[in-house]
């Protein structure tokens, strides 16, 4: 019987989901500090994690950097119903500008949904018409976030 590749739902048993709720929350943590909590050697800590790499379930660790610490005190989600044929070119440009710091593809009335920071109001105006000639534009400004870095965990 040939080896089946495991899927992520494969390792999260009772341990594995421990490990990834503790990751999310804290990547910095060694696999000593882990293997304490879970209450494994960090030897097997350390391979469950690497499994999880593998199967794609943890995609990468990162910093969160304080946007406003940047001179980004502003963040604004901008959709973008596109002109037609401007869908590349648009994809390119939101992956120049510093600015964007997500693109999304949608579904509905408008084409692309792009969260972006702003120094102030007359950056991201200038944001805004640059982004108007790939289409309509329409831009809601964040007042405070209520909720980021949610935890997940699965659904299936």
């Amino acid at each position: 019987m040939p080896d089946r590749t495991p899927s992520p739902l494969d390792l999260l048993d009772d341990i594995g989901l421990h490990l990834l709720r503790e990751l999310q929350r804290d990547a910095r943590l060694s696999f000593a500090d882990l293997a304490r909590q879970v209450g494994l050697t960090a030897p097997a800590v350390a391979e469950r994690v690497r499994r999880m790499e593998a199967t794609g379930l943890i995609q990468g660790y990162r910093a969160e950097v304080n946007r406003a610490a940047l001179g980004l005190r502003m963040t604004a989600f901008v959709r973008v119903r596109t002109h037609p044929g401007r869908d590349a070119e648009l994809e390119r440009f939101a992956a120049e500008q510093r600015e964007v710091l997500e693109c999304h593809e949608v579904a509905g009335e408008e084409s692309y949904l792009l969260k972006v920071g702003a120094t102030d109001v007359h950056h991201l105006n200038r944001l805004l018409v640059l982004l108007s000639a790939f289409g309509a534009t329409h831009s809601t400004m964040v007042l405070t976030t209520k909720l980021t870095g949610r935890v997940l965990e699965p659904f299936a």
